[in-house]
């Protein structure tokens, strides 16, 4: 079954690592001329740009990989074929879900240490650091660090339970895309409630309060005197907190998948 897992997915699988093996090469050539760079923030906004638009690759996935995996076969009726051998259905299933959801998180996990090691090149007083950048920009957040292998996951698994559910290709796609980039667009916006803000004193000096500043704190008579803060340093505990939330999502649309298969097969 893996074997014949990757027969059938072979090509999404190739032009996807192959993406990823010409990003880690473009991340590495513009890394390592970091030390000769007159302006480091410069050269990082230069690739950025192109780069950027990564951010919704775990769509593509859940459309690529995801999408066709069960619509496909429903609409080819080769699902009469394939449930009807020594093979059960829920063993079909079980195979190439797990074996494709286990390549997806691993790609995204490359991708995720790919992109966090090429921010964390960049030095403190080019703009653009690695303890600032990876944490308030929501696009890198979700480049970096362990997201990405649970958006890729959330990516693939939405696209299977689409097929799974509507039964026809082209619609399961749209409504990939449009659940995909919703809950993008959701969690960028929510993520700052990961977690209660740290209130910090205002000092002498309008030293940095360490973090992302995202209100202020005031006394009874009016006078600012402390700020709401998500420190740096919490960069990883929001990182797992939003791998926690898809892969939850993903867990569920998986049963669902199953059960939908399970109700009309």
């Amino acid at each position: 079954m893996f074997w014949l897992t990757y027969r059938q997915h072979r090509m999404q699988l190739l032009v996807t690592f192959g993406i990823l093996a010409v990003v880690g090469v473009l991340l590495l050539v513009n890394g390592m001329s970091v030390a000769t760079s007159p302006d480091p923030a410069k050269l990082f906004s230069n690739l950025y740009a192109y780069l950027n638009w990564l951010q919704v690759f775990p769509v593509v996935i859940g459309v690529f990989w995801g999408a066709p995996l069960i619509a496909a076969e429903y609409e080819r009726g080769t699902t009469k074929l394939a449930w009807t051998q020594s093979v059960s259905r829920f063993r079909w299933l079980g195979v190439k879900l797990g074996f494709l959801a286990v390549l997806a998180t691993l790609g995204g996990l490359a991708f995720g240490a790919m992109m966090l090691r090429w921010v964390e090149v960049f030095p403190a007083g080019s703009g653009d650091s690695m303890v600032t950048s990876r944490f308030d920009n929501p696009v890198l957040f979700s480049m970096t660090g362990v997201a990405p292998g649970a958006w890729w996951l959330f990516g693939f698994v939405l696209g299977t339970a689409a097929g799974a559910l509507i039964r026809k290709t082209l619609p399961a796609i749209a409504v990939t895309i449009a659940v995909g980039v919703g809950l993008m667009i959701v969690l960028g916006n929510v993520r700052d409630g990961y977690a209660e803000p740290e209130i910090v004193a205002l000092g002498a000096g309008g030293q940095d309060p360490g973090g992302r500043v995202l209100g202020m704190v005031a006394d009874a008579t009016g006078e600012v005197n402390a700020l709401k803060v998500l420190p740096y340093d919490w960069y990883w505990r929001f990182q797992w907190t939003e791998a926690a939330i898809l892969s939850g999502v993903a867990l569920l649309l998986a049963v669902a998948a199953i059960a939908a298969i399970r109700r009309r097969s």
